[in-house]
C-alpha cells in the first residue's frame, strides 16, 4: 500500500489553506495551539464537518503550508480484532502519537484523539469496544505505508454472511438498537428431518421476499432439538435483514410510538426486512384467556399492521413448549408464515450425524435431541469449533 492507491485521499496545502480562508474567525483555532479546528478537507466528498474526525495537528499544518506536502487521509471501519488498549499501544509506539482527547463513555466506548507532528489519528469505539472507526490524517509516507499494514488487518470491515445480530434496550433515553455481534452460521441440514429443512428453506424465501405469506415465524421444540442454531442459519441466509433480538419483556412496547424512531433508523441502513427475534415466546403466542393479553395484541399488531408493513417488519419466535396451544388469531392465514416444530432425530439419522461429527459408528435405539448427538460426540472425541469472539475472529491475521 502506497500514498498513491486509490484508498488514501491527498489534500494539498492550498486545499487546506483555502478552506481555513472560509472559516469565520470566531470558529479558527490558533495556528500555534492544540485548539480543535473545524476543518475538513476539501474535495472529501463531504460537507464541512465540525466532529472530532476532521481535526488535524498544527505542526503537520505548518509543514504542508511550507513546502506544499500533501496531507493523506485514510479511513477504516469494521470490527476490531484486537484489545482495543493494545491498539491505543500501537498507535503511540508506531505513529509517535499523544493522546490530546479523551472522551471515554464507559462500557468500551468512546471517542479518542492521538497527534504527532506527522499525523493525527481519531478512534471511536462502539459495541463495548467491538467496532472501531478510525481515520487517519498524515504528511509522512512511512507512516502511510505502516497504517495500510496494520489497520488493514485489525480493523476488519462485517461480513454480512456471518450474520449481524442487534439487541433492543430501553433506557431514560428512550430505544436503542445496540450490536451484539456476529452470529450467523451455515445450517447443517443433516441435523434436522426433511419436514424441517422444507419449512427452513420456505422460512428463508419468505424473509427475502417483498411479499411474504405471513410476518410471523415460530421455531417450537424441547430444549436442546437445534432451534438457535436454525435461527443462526437464517442469519447467514438473509443478510440483507437487521436481525434484533427483542426479550420478552419488552414486546408489548412493540407497536408503541416510542419505538417508530429506532426502528425507522434501522431500516435506512438495510435493504431486507427488520426481524425481531423473541425467545422464549410461550407468553405472548398462547391463547388470550390463559396468556398476555397486551403482549399478544403488539404482537398481532406487528404481525399485519400498518407499522409492520410499512416498516416491513417480520417476527421469529422460538419457545420450548411441547405443546403449544397458540392463539388463533396469531394462526390465520397472510399472518403465520410458519409454525415449525423441531422434533427429535430418528435414531437412523442420529448414528448418521453421529459418524459425520466422529468417523465412528454408534446405535441409538429411540429418537434422540440433537444436543444429545452432538454430546455423545464430544464424548467420543469430536471438538466442537472455537467460538468467534471479538478478539478470536481473526486470529492468525494479527500480529501485535
Amino acid at each position: 500500500m502506497t500514498p498513491a492507491d486509490t484508498r488514501w485521499k491527498t489534500s494539498t496545502a492550498l486545499e487546506i489553506k483555502a478552506h481555513l480562508d472560509r472559516i469565520p474567525w470566531n470558529r479558527r483555532a490558533s495556528a500555534d495551539s492544540w485548539w480543535n479546528s473545524p476543518l475538513q478537507r476539501p474535495g472529501f466528498g463531504e460537507g464541512v464537518s465540525h466532529s472530532p474526525e476532521s481535526w488535524f495537528g498544527n505542526a503537520m499544518l505548518h509543514r504542508a503550508f511550507e513546502g506544499g506536502s500533501p496531507v493523506l487521509f485514510r479511513t477504516w471501519e469494521g470490527n476490531l480484532a484486537v484489545p482495543s488498549l493494545k491498539l491505543f499501544e500501537v498507535i503511540q509506539s508506531t505513529f509517535k502519537a499523544r493522546p490530546i482527547r479523551i472522551a471515554d463513555q464507559g462500557g468500551g466506548n468512546g471517542h479518542f484523539m492521538y497527534s504527532g507532528e506527522d499525523v493525527m489519528i481519531t478512534v471511536s469505539l462502539n459495541g463495548q469496544g467491538s467496532i472501531a472507526y478510525l481515520q487517519m490524517g498524515t504528511t509522512s509516507e512511512e507512516f502511510s505505508n505502516h497504517a495500510s499494514l496494520l489497520f488493514d488487518r485489525i480493523i476488519v470491515p462485517d461480513d454480512p454472511q456471518r450474520g449481524i445480530v442487534f439487541t433492543l434496550a430501553r433506557s431514560m433515553a428512550g430505544y436503542t438498537l445496540n450490536r451484539l455481534g456476529l452470529a450467523g452460521n451455515p445450517v447443517e441440514r443433516g441435523n434436522y428431518t426433511p419436514e424441517v429443512v422444507t419449512g427452513f428453506d420456505h422460512i428463508v424465501s419468505d424473509l427475502k421476499t417483498d411479499s411474504p405469506c405471513g410476518r410471523l415465524v415460530v421455531l417450537s421444540g424441547i430444549p436442546g432439538s437445534g432451534k438457535t442454531y436454525m435461527v443462526r442459519g437464517i442469519l447467514t441466509e438473509v443478510p440483507t435483514a437487521a436481525f434484533v433480538l427483542v426479550p420478552a419483556h419488552l414486546v408489548e412496547s412493540l407497536s408503541g410510538p416510542d419505538l417508530l424512531p429506532t426502528f425507522t433508523s434501522a431500516k435506512q441502513e438495510f435493504q431486507g426486512p427488520l426481524v425481531l427475534i423473541i425467545e422464549d415466546a410461550d407468553k405472548v403466542l398462547v391463547n388470550r384467556k390463559t396468556g398476555d393479553l397486551n403482549s399478544i395484541s403488539a404482537l398481532l399488531n406487528l404481525g399485519d399492521g400498518i407499522l409492520g408493513s410499512v416498516l416491513d417488519i417480520r417476527l421469529l419466535c422460538t419457545t420450548n413448549a411441547e405443546t403449544l396451544e397458540m392463539d388463533p388469531a396469531t394462526r390465520r392465514k397472510g399472518r403465520l408464515c410458519r409454525h415449525l416444530v423441531i422434533d427429535d432425530l430418528p435414531a437412523e439419522q442420529a448414528a448418521e450425524v453421529f459418524h459425520r461429527l466422529t468417523g465412528k459408528t454408534a446405535k441409538f435405539s429411540k429418537p434422540v435431541p440433537l444436543a444429545d448427538v452432538y454430546s455423545k460426540a464430544r464424548d467420543n472425541g469430536w471438538v466442537p469449533p472455537r467460538a468467534t469472539s471479538a478478539d478470536q475472529r481473526y486470529p492468525k491475521a494479527v500480529m501485535l
